[in-house]
Formats: C-alpha cells, structure tokens, sequence
C-alpha cells in the first residue's frame, strides 16, 4: 500500500514545479523526508541547496529571491526548526520579496500533548506572512477533490508569492512512516495546475496625472531608495523612465547605492553635501520618492521637517513606507511596466536652470569627495569608494548591515562599479547577511560576487559560511573589522563612559583568518590602500573564495567622515544656485 505521506507530498511538489518554481533550499531534519524526497523526484530539472541549518537556509533562499527575481521556496522539519526562518521571513515580508516557506509540522493529535519537538505552528509567522495554509493531513485512499486540492494550493502559493511579493507558508502535518514504501513508485505529474493571471499594472499612469501645472511649477527632487530597481527588466525599463520623468519635471535625481539608478542619478554622495544648501533646499516643495525610506539620516531629517506641497511615493507591492508620516499620495507601480509614452505630450521643465545647476555643483562636489578619499588616512569608506572603483560592472555585491551599506551610500561614488548591488534593509538586521550574499551568488553564477561585511555581521552568520563549498558559491568577502559596533559611536550614548564600552560597543578579539581557514577561503589581510586595491583586484572573478580583512579604527574612521563631510560643504557653500 502507498504511504500516504508520499502520495501527498509528490502531488504538492508535482504541482509546483510544474507551476514554476525552480530553487528550494532544505535544511536536515526527519519529519519532512516526504517533502525532500518529493523534491529529489525533480533532481536536473529544479535546483535544490541543502544547508546545514535553518536560519542560514532561510536567508539563503531570500538570497536566492533577490538574486533571480523570483520567488524561492525553504523546507523543513517541525519544532523549533521552524522558528528559525522567523528572521529571515520577516526581511523578506519587510522587503517585499517572494519566499515561499514549507514546514513539516506534527499530527493534530500530537499537538499540546508534550510530545517531543512540538510547537503550535499554526500561523507561526503572524501577519509577517501574507498567506498560511495548513495543507492536509495524509490519508489512506484520498478523495480526488483533496489531491486537487493540494494542486491548486501549490498553483495559489506560488501565485501569491509573485503577486504580492511576501511570504507565504504552507504547513504539512505528517504522520510515521515518512520513508515510501515498494509501492510508491509514482510517476510525475507534469500537467500544469491552476494558472493564475498578474494584475494589470497600475499607477504609472496615475502619476503622469499629478504632474499638473501646479506641482510642474514648484521645485522639487527625485529620490530613489534601497530596491528600486532589483532586476535588469526593472532597470530597462525604469531608468529611462525615471530620466525622461526628470527632464519633464526639471528634478535631479538623488539614488542610494543599493537603490541600482545612479547611472541616471544627479549625485552620488549627497550625504556629504546635502547640508550646504539649505536654503536652497528649504525652497523644495515636491518630493517623488520610490524603493525604502531612506538610509541616509540627512534624507531622513528633510522628510520630517520639510512643508512639502507634495510627497509622492511610487510604491512597489502598495506597501506604506512613510516613517514621516508626510506623503501625500500613495501609488503602486510595477517597475518592469512603465513605459516612457506616460510622458508623452508634456512641456519643458520650468525650473531646468535650477536643476542644471545643482547638478554642476554636486558633480563637483562628487568629485572632490573621491579627492579627499584619496588623501588622507585609508579608512572604512575609502575602502567603499575602492570596492566600487575596482569592481567590473559585471558583477554583484552584496553591502552588510549597518556600518558598511552607509559608507557604500556615502562613499561609493566612483563611476564605475558594479551592475547591482543589495542589502538587507527591509528590516536592516545584521543576521543571515553572509547567507543572503551567497543566496545572490548562487542565483547569479554568471557574475562575480563580493559581499561588504562588517565584523559583528560576519561572527552573527559565520555557520552560512559553509554554503561557500557546500553549494558551489565562490565570494570575496570584504571584511571591515572595527573591533566589533563602531556604528555605535554615532550615537549621543558614546558619551556615556563606562556604560558605552561596556555594553554598547562588542569588542571581540577574533582572528577571523582561523574561519577562513575551517571553511576553506583564502585569507588575506591588508589594512592600507595599495595592499587592498591589489589584493581585492586579484580576487575578482576567481573561482577560490577569499576573504579580504581590513582592520580599522572607529573612532579614526569618524573623525576622517567628519572631516571629508565638512571639507566638501565648506568648499560649496558660497556657490550660488539659480
């Protein structure tokens, strides 16, 4: 007789391949062996990871969905291994990225009943998922309509996850045996399931109507935060898009380095500058903003306190991302789906002289910023500018939280680098960022991969080094090693001694050359600026994984941002903008 374990799970799995999805990361356990198997059915048709624990499993997926676009799917067994994904899920919920999320779960009768490696895991997630199902328990001879049923619930799935770009989890209580017996020799059900329509894209459209005579004659700003564009169909079609809405507008164009439009943007170290107009910049009265709230804390302060006729935020899945509280009308655009034509039939920008000089200042000013970097004492965001100066365009990287995605912001102004970039910043934790990165690589083989990663960062997720070897994903890690939280220094509490170091800052002591060792990476340390552009230089595009350790001082590395911050204000303030 069948198991009907296997029955249920190679319906569902059957069902979901052949809707679409193509990359599942699995970590060990033995209560979803039905799941694993199923999946194993699929081996040279779908591409499967197996990762030695669920937390790094989770982020790798994530990883995975942000490197290909598409949603990803994570499986495994019941309890607390489940628990595991939660943080991962909640960048991808906090994100907007598709995950799709499979946990072996107990039978009913085994819930609240003490037996071991129990938890409720219904609606684990919370809100943090946009969709849950408890699929069925397995039974002996099913009913035709429950075996559709499952079919559709995999077609629903998947279909949820790219709709609304979130997370949804399916949850499959199994009862023993989970291992198939002589006569589960079930051939492949290769018949597509439900297909679902998208929705017809919205809100480009909308926008071109609220570009009246009205906003047309206020000055105003174009902002594009972190994930605005994520793909190349994004990126071919909106940053066009975006500079012909600039020209109409007469707006420049202000992006984040992971926001993947500086090739179209005005500036690209803003936060050094942006200061030193501030009357001018008072005169702003229009802000069209699209991806994440803003990262730098200068973008942060205008949005709080500027009187802005209006604040158009350009939404990817129609999720509010208003922390100010100040927008004015929400849209929800499809980056892949605009289209040029909405701009048809519009006149000249009425404020291109304030626009063309503000550009010509803060190109200047672009540039002496890279002139200050070259300069001076070799520190954390010098080795941002070098990391974006060194790395061909055909390639990814990866920017840890917190420390080194804001020098890549600030200083990564070089003109090259590298074709997209990425960062945890739905929810800006610092776990799982070594998984991510690898996620990306193994999504993207075709390109070279480097992740910028902070020291704390790295300790947090050092176990995700493994998937290096163990899934086939070559990486030069930068390692920025302050001595563990210089973010910190930042804030008003560094005053506050002893309290500040003792519980604030994480010094550590780590020789992080024995972990390059245990998981099989190269190790090279180079704490000055010639070392580190020739080491980083021969790394690139290697098939041996490296890891590069810079190690700086805090304190050193503030000081020289300050100064390099106040040197390129000082030598713009006296220029007049029109």
């Amino acid at each position: 007789m069948p198991n009907p374990n296997t029955i249920y799970a190679n319906t569902f799995i059957d069902a979901l391949v052949a809707a679409g999805l193509t990359r599942f990361c699995i970590a060990p356990g033995s209560r979803h062996t039905p799941l694993v198997l199923a999946l194993a059915r699929h081996r040279g048709e779908i591409e499967v990871y197996s990762l030695l624990d669920e937390r790094s499993a989770a982020f790798f997926a994530l990883g995975l969905s942000i490197g290909s676009g598409e949603p990803a799917a994570v499986v495994c067994t019941s309890g607390s291994a489940a628990a595991n994904f939660f943080p991962a899920i909640i960048e991808a919920h906090q994100s907007r990225l598709p995950l799709i999320v499979l946990t072996a779960d107990r039978p009913h009768e085994l819930r609240g009943s003490g037996a071991n490696q129990t938890i409720d895991q219904i609606k684990l997630y919370g809100d943090y998922a946009d969709l849950f199902v408890e699929a069925p328990l397995p039974e002996v001879d099913p009913p035709p309509l429950v075996l559709r049923h499952l079919r559709t619930l995999a077609a629903r799935a998947l279909a949820t996850a790219r709709i609304r770009q979130g997370v949804v989890h399916i949850n499959h209580p199994f009862r023993k045996p989970f291992e198939p017996t002589a006569d589960d020799a079930l051939e492949i059900d290769r018949s597509p399931p439900t297909r679902f329509s998208p929705p017809p894209s919205s809100g480009s459209a909308d926008l071109a109507t609220l570009l009246t005579d009205d906003l047309l004659n206020r000055r105003g700003i174009i902002y594009c935060g972190h994930g605005a564009c994520r793909s190349q169909a994004e990126r071919d079609a909106l940053l066009p898009w975006a500079q012909r809405l600039s020209d109409v507008a007469g707006y420049p164009i202000l992006a984040e380095f992971t926001s993947n439009m500086r090739s179209v943007a005005t500036v690209n170290a803003y936060e050094s500058i942006w200061s030193a107009h501030e009357a001018e910049l008072a005169q702003v009265e229009v802000v069209i903003r699209l991806g994440a709230p803003p990262l730098c804390k200068a973008m942060q302060d205008f949005l709080a306190d500027a009187k802005l006729a209006y604040h158009i935020y350009c939404s990817r899945a129609g999720e509010w991302a208003d922390d100010a509280h100040g927008v004015t009308h929400l849209l929800t655009i499809n980056p892949a789906s605009v289209s040029l034509s909405d701009w048809d039939d519009f006149p000249p920008a009425q404020f291109e002289a304030w626009r063309s000089n503000i550009c010509e200042t803060w190109r200047a000013a672009n540039k002496l910023t890279a002139d200050k970097i070259a300069t001076g004492a070799y520190f954390d965001g010098a080795i941002g500018y070098d990391v974006v100066d060194l790395m061909p365009h055909d390639s990814a990287l990866f920017a840890g939280n917190s420390l080194p995605v804001r020098h890549l912001d600030q200083f990564g102004s070089a003109p090259r680098g590298p074709s997209f970039a990425w960062a945890n910043r739905g929810a800006s934790g610092i776990d799982g960022n070594v998984s991510t990165a690898l996620g990306i690589g193994a999504a993207r083989r075709d390109q070279p991969l480097v992740a910028v990663l902070g020291d704390i960062t790295l300790y947090h997720d050092m176990n995700g080094l493994l998937a290096i070897g163990r899934c086939g994903v070559p990486v030069t890690i930068v390692l920025l090693n302050n001595g563990g939280g210089g973010i910190f220094h930042r804030l008003p509490v560094s005053d506050f001694e002893p309290h500040f170091s003792d519980y604030f800052i994480t010094p550590h002591g780590l020789d992080f050359s024995h972990a390059a060792a245990m998981y099989g990476l190269d190790y090279i340390r180079a704490d000055d600026r010639d070392s580190f552009r020739a080491a980083f230089s021969a790394t690139l595009g290697a098939q041996r994984s490296t890891l590069i350790e810079v190690r700086t001082d805090p304190i050193a590395d503030l000081k020289r941002r300050a100064d390099i911050t106040a040197k390129v204000k000082r030598a713009i303030s006296n220029i007049d903008i029109v």
